[in-house]
């Protein structure tokens, strides 16, 4: 099985993963609906995040495209406050 993301190269998974990740699609292991985060639109650097900016918005985008070809249903959780953030999921999983 071979696996292409955007504009990343197509790579092999071993065997056991892929194995694996047909296992987790057919007994459904994993909930259906996944809360996206999105990026707030800033990094603050630390020790242990090296990320930039740009890098964290194509990773973003890598995760999303990711889900969605894996049959996930995304609920987007937008830039917001974190209080409004905490609002909007668990309006949505009333």
């Amino acid at each position: 099985m071979y696996r292409g993301v955007g504009s990343l190269p197509r790579v092999p998974f071993s065997p056991f993963l892929a194995g694996e990740l047909e296992r987790i699609k057919k007994e459904e292991v994993y909930e259906n609906r996944v809360f996206f985060i999105r990026s707030l639109g800033f990094i603050k650097p630390t020790e242990a995040r090296r990320i930039s900016l740009e890098e964290a918005v194509r990773f973003e985008k890598i995760h999303e495209e990711t889900y969605r070809d894996f049959g996930f249903e995304l609920v987007s959780v937008e830039p917001r406050s974190l209080a409004e953030r905490v609002s909007m999921i668990k309006a949505a999983l009333r």
